[in-house]
């Protein structure tokens, strides 16, 4: 059957007529403004997308690999303040290897040929101290410090090919550097860890052990207000517990899962401002985790109060914590806690007042550090949905244009 043209014609309209009531009817819920154009921000010179936006993403050389896997025991590395929270600063942390380890725990020249004998994989070490005052170890017979220090440690956990090597490497730790002090120290014994290899020398407040444990190397310099054995025993053996409590997260890796490690596979230090765009790993200055990880490079790129950054980074729940060259980025459960970060102010350092933000961007705040307290004079944060960033600047117009920076990398990594 036909229809006539003035069938159609009505049959049209009606479809038309209801099409167009349903595009303006009202529906429920609250509308959310469009997005701002970031090419209207004033970014400065700095770049606006993540340096893998039109390649493939960045794959460290082989021989960086050892500092992803560092990465990655950061986050299952004590604090100092886990060990006693008398020791709220952080000093350093940093990456080792067989060719790089820290002077805490002997004569870094001897301590290496051990460490290369038995073929060690990768490592990590992290100092804090009841004071924000670093002991001196570099270049000493055997550590000293400031009477106002009370407490200061050094946790040192290394990883070796299997539990043969990793015991072994602890005894020739222990014995090469007990005998270099040519007598002047004396071993000790913790009770609740027979298998630790430790001295101490009767005059200082000092102790050094070095304790095996399956493939890792698990090693402390620990000092107490004066010279106490029995108070360093007690501290030595509360580091230990804890420290095995936090590897027992994780699993010890072959050589070959090393070379395999996944380079910031949630892409957060990608979308993190990287002015240069330099993207070799740097366990300090460039790197990715846990907030315990970031945590750790207090006293290096992050203010020296450890259990202030600590507490700020625990409101945002941070699920990762990138640090890129100077810039901070985070990824938060959701945007209300991103934009909780901002309206709070949650910087990982003492701020003095509030500036200016960035023109025309509204998820963002500025402010004035407390002088000593940052590394710069001006920070900003900013959100955008779930991601937090936070940068800083000795000038406001440079962080106001980091700050914008930041925000556009975020909205152009979607």
């Amino acid at each position: 059957m036909t229809m006539s043209k003035r069938t159609t014609t009505i049959v049209l309209a009606a479809v038309l007529t209801t099409v167009l009531t349903a595009c303006g009817s009202t529906v429920s819920g609250t509308g959310v403004p469009g997005e701002i154009d970031v090419r209207t921000l004033d970014v400065g010179s700095y770049p606006t997308e993540p340096v893998n936006a039109h390649d493939d993403d960045p794959v460290p050389a082989f021989y960086d690999m050892d500092k992803v896997a560092s990465m990655r025991l950061a986050d299952h590395t004590i604090h100092a303040y886990d060990i006693d929270p008398q020791m709220i600063y952080g000093n350093r942390a940093n990456s080792n290897h067989a060719r790089f380890l820290p002077d805490e725990l002997g004569d870094s020249t001897a301590m290496q040929a051990i460490a290369q004998k038995h073929k060690m994989l990768y490592g990590f070490h992290s100092s804090g101290a009841s004071k924000d005052i670093t002991p001196n170890v570099s270049g000493s017979d055997w550590p000293s410090k400031k009477d106002d220090n009370r407490l200061t440690a050094t946790t040192m956990v290394f990883q070796f090919p299997d539990a043969e090597r990793a015991t072994a490497a602890a005894r020739e730790f222990h014995d090469t550097d007990f005998a270099a002090k040519e007598g002047r120290n004396q071993p000790v014994t913790l009770p609740k860890y027979p298998a630790a290899h430790s001295q101490w020398r009767p005059d200082s407040p000092f102790l050094r052990t070095v304790l095996p444990h399956g493939p890792y190397v698990i090693a402390f310099l620990l000092s107490v207000a004066t010279p106490d054995l029995a108070a360093l025993t007690t501290l030595a053996e509360s580091a230990y517990t804890k420290q095995i409590e936090a590897l027992a997260e994780t699993t010890p890796l072959t050589d070959e899962q090393i070379m395999a490690l996944p380079w910031d596979p949630e892409h957060v230090l990608m979308r993190t401002l990287n002015p240069d765009e330099l993207t070799k790993p740097d366990s300090t200055y460039f790197f990715v985790g846990g907030k315990r990880g970031a945590v750790h490079h207090s006293g290096g790129p992050l203010p020296d109060d450890r259990q202030y950054i600590d507490q700020q980074l625990s409101k945002m729940n941070p699920q990762q914590v990138a640090v890129s060259w100077g810039s901070i980025g985070i990824r938060t459960p959701d945007a209300a806690t991103a934009r909780r970060a901002v309206t709070d102010k949650l910087f990982p350092w003492r701020t003095e007042t509030d500036v200016a933000p960035p023109p025309n961007l509204a998820d963002s705040a500025c402010v004035e550090n407390k002088r000593f307290a940052a590394k710069k004079r001006f920070s900003c944060i900013v959100a955008y949905h779930r991601y937090v960033g936070i940068v800083s600047s000795e000038q406001l117009l440079d962080a106001q244009q980091r700050a914008a920076a930041q925000y556009a990398m975020f909205a152009n990594s979607r």
